[in-house]
C-alpha cells in the first residue's frame, strides 16, 4: 500500500462536502416524497440510491486516510466525521422504508415539521463542514453548529407533543404505533445531526 507525505487537504474536504450534498439530497428527496404521499418502491429506491453513493464517498474516504501520512484533521475525527454523516443517511433510508411497510397514505401535520427541522439540521451541518477548509472560518462554524443542537432541542419538543397528541384517545392503535415509530425514527436523525455537530465542534477546538 502506498503513502503519500503531503497532505491532502482539499481531497478530504472536497469528499465531506460531497458526502454532506448526499445527506441535502436524500433529505429534500424524501420530503418531496412525504408531500407528494409516495412511498412506492421507486420512491424508497431513490433514497437508496443516494445512500449507496453515501456509502462509496465514506469507503474512500477511509482508503483516503489509510494512505495518506499527514491528514489536515486528527485521523480519528476524519474517521468519526464520516462514519457519522454516513449513519445521517442510513437513518433517512430506515425512515422511507418504514414509511413503505406502514403504508402510510395520510401524513401526520407536525411530521412535516420535523422534516423541516432535519433538513434545515443537514444544511447546517454541510455549512459547518465547508468551514473546517479554513480556521478563520471558526465563528460560522460554531454558529451553524450551535443551530444543530437548537434545531434537535426542537425536535424534542415536537415528537413530545407529537406522541401526546398520539395518546389523546383520538386515534386507533394502529395508527398509534406507526406514528410512534416514526416520530421516534426521525428524532433519530436529528439525534444523528447533533452527534455530528458535536465531533465538529471538537475539531474547531483542536484547530484553535
Amino acid at each position: 500500500m502506498g503513502f503519500s507525505l503531503l497532505p491532502k487537504e482539499f481531497e478530504f474536504f472536497d469528499m465531506f462536502d460531497n458526502l454532506t450534498s448526499q445527506c441535502i439530497a436524500a433529505s429534500k428527496t424524501f420530503l418531496d416524497i412525504v408531500n407528494r404521499v409516495s412511498f412506492t418502491e421507486s420512491d424508497v429506491q431513490k433514497i437508496k440510491d443516494y445512500e449507496l453513493a453515501a456509502d462509496k464517498i465514506t469507503y474512500e474516504i477511509f482508503d483516503k486516510l489509510n494512505k495518506t501520512f499527514i491528514t489536515p484533521l486528527d485521523r480519528e475525527d476524519i474517521h468519526s466525521l464520516a462514519h457519522e454523516l454516513d449513519s445521517i443517511i442510513d437513518l433517512i433510508l430506515k425512515l422511507s422504508n418504514m414509511m413503505k411497510m406502514y403504508n402510510v397514505d395520510k401524513i401526520n401535520k407536525k411530521f412535516i415539521e420535523v422534516l423541516k427541522l432535519i433538513d434545515d439540521s443537514i444544511y447546517s451541518i454541510s455549512m459547518a463542514v465547508k468551514g473546517l477548509r479554513n480556521n478563520k472560518s471558526s465563528k460560522s462554524v460554531r454558529e451553524h453548529s450551535d443551530k444543530v443542537d437548537r434545531l434537535e432541542g426542537l425536535g424534542d419538543q415536537l415528537r413530545n407533543e407529537a406522541i401526546a397528541e398520539l395518546f389523546s384517545g383520538n386515534y386507533e392503535a394502529i395508527y398509534i404505533m406507526k406514528w410512534k415509530d416514526i416520530f421516534q425514527t426521525s428524532e433519530r436523525i436529528l439525534d444523528q445531526c447533533d452527534d455530528v455537530s458535536k465531533i465538529i465542534e471538537t475539531i474547531i477546538v483542536k484547530q484553535a
